[in-house]
């Protein structure tokens, strides 16, 4: 079976207090998978060792089979995006201009993908509502729509997106 992550006995210490204590994972590729647990029990310090915020004190972890020690963890890691928190949007913008800007940002043309990534998310009838005006649950889906731009990887479309 193939895995997208992976996790060996990782480990991630803050001066002496264990956030990961020998934790083991695997999600295979096509999988949905949520972290689930109480405050303190490592979500998101698990979150920012995969995105390479962070390094862990012990073990290890693959994504798509190349593991953190691996130099080229770092091209990997460009198929994937995340959302540590809270998302990072533009309250003055649309959802369309966010995405917009997102395309900038990660050096994709600005295509029909756009719209289609919006209604993916429920966000392609807001018009010009500012995302400042937008609920916490919309938000939320902005953020998403916006890690997806990051991994068009993971989109379902027609036809693949072109990086050059």
């Amino acid at each position: 079976m193939e895995y997208v992550i992976e996790t060996n006995n990782l480990t991630k210490k803050y001066k002496k207090v264990k956030v990961l204590d020998n934790f083991n994972m695997q999600i295979p590729k096509g999988s949905i998978y949520g972290l689930i647990g109480k405050n303190g029990a490592g979500k998101t310090t698990l979150i920012r060792l995969i995105c390479g915020l962070q390094k862990p004190t012990g073990g290890t972890y693959s994504i798509y089979g190349v593991k953190n020690t691996n130099p080229n963890i770092i091209s990997v890691r460009k198929r994937m995006s995340a959302i540590v928190e809270k998302p990072s949007i533009y309250l003055d913008m649309t959802a369309e201009q966010n995405l917009k800007q997102q395309f900038e940002i990660v050096g994709l043309p600005i295509t029909n993908y756009l719209n289609e990534i919006l209604k993916l998310v429920g966000l392609d009838n807001t018009g010009t509502k500012l995302a400042k005006n937008f609920s916490l649950g919309m938000k939320q889906r902005l953020g998403i729509a916006i890690a997806l731009v990051g991994s068009p990887d993971f989109l379902v479309l027609d036809e693949p997106i072109n990086r050059t």
